[in-house]
């Protein structure tokens, strides 16, 4: 009789941003670009991945701010709008100050505690970039890490807005 040798189990994972740019109308007194879209976290491996977390890196941070189904820790009324998006919380109650400081948004899916092998986690966003800011440009890089990656990998691709 011959055994079949199970295959080791792999950790292993892509993230991408997907989103659209939308340029400030001229006759308009907002004169904030928006950038709308989703993080998107696909699990290629064999091993479900526990206790996702992401950072949304933002360059330089006072220029940018992040938007979308966010709350903290500690607030314990996030309400979910009932849309296929999934709710995120930041990981420390202290974030505005970090963030500010560092351009680093650390956040983890409010119910999603697992990916199983071949699906997918979305962080839906909205970003809005200041056309007055005194640098010309924005630059959003994003992160992943979960407890079977510690040392987690970047998204595919990254945002770039120069104006």
């Amino acid at each position: 009789m011959f055994w079949k040798k199970k295959d080791p189990l792999k950790a292993e994972g892509i993230a991408w941003f997907s989103y659209s740019l939308m340029l400030p109308d001229k006759a308009e007194e907002d004169e904030d670009i928006t950038v709308i879209g989703n993080l998107r976290i696909r699990n290629t491996g064999t091993e479900t991945l526990s206790n996702p977390i992401i950072c949304i890196r933002i360059k330089p941070p006072k220029n940018v701010r992040l938007g979308g189904k966010i709350g903290s820790v500690s607030h314990t009324a996030l309400m979910i709008d009932g849309s296929n998006s999934e709710a995120w919380v930041y990981i420390d109650d202290d974030w505005k100050e970090k963030a500010l400081e560092s351009g680093e948004h650390w956040l983890k899916p409010y119910n999603s505690r697992l990916i199983e092998t071949g699906m997918n986690l979305n962080f839906a966003y909205e970003l809005r970039i200041s056309s007055h800011a005194e640098e010309t440009f924005s630059i959003v890089e994003g992160f992943f890490y979960c407890d079977e990656i510690k040392n987690g990998f970047s998204a595919l691709n990254s945002i770039s807005v120069n104006f």
